[in-house]
Formats: C-alpha cells, structure tokens, sequence
C-alpha cells in the first residue's frame, strides 16, 4: 500500500509540473499595461522613462545615454480607484487617504479618478558614474495622472515630494 501511495503521489506532482501549475516564471503571468513598451521624457529635465514588457522599467538621466546614470527594475501600475485604495492601505505610512485623494480630484476640471494612477517601482539597479550603488533593491512609490489621452505623465514621487512631468514619445 505504501509504494502504491509513493507513485500516485509521485504520478501526481508529475501532472501538476508537467501543466505548469508550479510554473515560477512570474514574466508568463504579467498583463500589459498603460506602461508597458511605452518611453516618456521629461519635460523638466530632459530625463527618459522607458518601460519595458515584464513591467521592467529604466530610468536615465539622459536620453541616449544608457551605460551610466540611471536606475532600473520593475514596477507596478495601479489606476484609479484601485490606486487610491493601494495608496491608502498597502502605502498608508505616507498618510494620504482617498478621502483627500477625491478632494484633490474634485477640485480640477483636469483631474478624473480614473486617470488617478501609483506606480510603484522597485529598484534593483542604480549606476552613477559607472559604480552600482545599489546593495539591496530599494522600492520608489509615484503617485500622480495620466493627461491628455494618456500622453502625459504628471506625477510625484511620494517619498520625497519631487515633482516630475513627462511627454509620452510616439
């Protein structure tokens, strides 16, 4: 009865790999997004966003110039009322609440909940002046809108309040 049991159960796992119900590879699972395979440049600073399939993301601190200065990872979008609710529960120690969120909203003819959007980076690489500054990932919430049919990005990192306006390129 034992060895019975050793190859069902053996049988079973088998099965289980076989159709990719382990599967680890989380890239297979990831959806498109607004984001995804799209590069904005900043029209305050001339800085360059790109994001790539796999919510993988690169941020250089000069367009064309992609071996230095920039940082790297991967990223999650949120939008609209999904967004608040993550801002306001998995992000609660920055203290911003739906409700002021909505204030905020309200108060612009420009503003609509639904092009309210969080990008939450996680950072893995940072190159400055050629050396990895980077130890251990570090993680960068943005919050802020789409305008213009998507083809502006106006948003703010929430960690230290920097203010950044990006135009999507075509």
């Amino acid at each position: 009865m034992r060895k019975f049991k050793t190859i069902f159960v053996t049988m079973l796992l088998a099965v289980f790999l076989l159709s990719g119900c382990f599967s680890s590879d989380k890239a297979e699972n990831i959806e498109p997004d607004a984001l995804t395979k799209t590069s904005w440049i900043s029209y305050d600073d001339g800085s360059y966003w790109v994001f790539n399939e796999y919510h993988s993301f690169f941020w250089y601190q000069e367009k064309g110039i992609t071996d230095d200065n920039y940082y790297g990872g991967t990223y999650e979008l949120y939008r609209g009322e999904k967004a608040m609710d993550f801002i306001e529960k998995k992000l609660s120690s920055y203290g911003v609440t739906k409700a002021e969120l909505m204030e905020v909203i309200n108060r612009s003819d420009e503003y609509t909940v639904e092009d309210f959007i969080c990008i939450y980076t996680k950072n893995t690489t940072f190159m400055l002046e050629g050396k990895e500054q980077i130890s251990k990932p570090n993680t960068i919430p943005y919050m802020g809108f789409f305008l213009e049919d998507e083809t502006i990005l106006d948003i703010a990192n929430m960690k230290t309040g920097s203010y950044y306006g990006f135009i999507k390129e075509e």
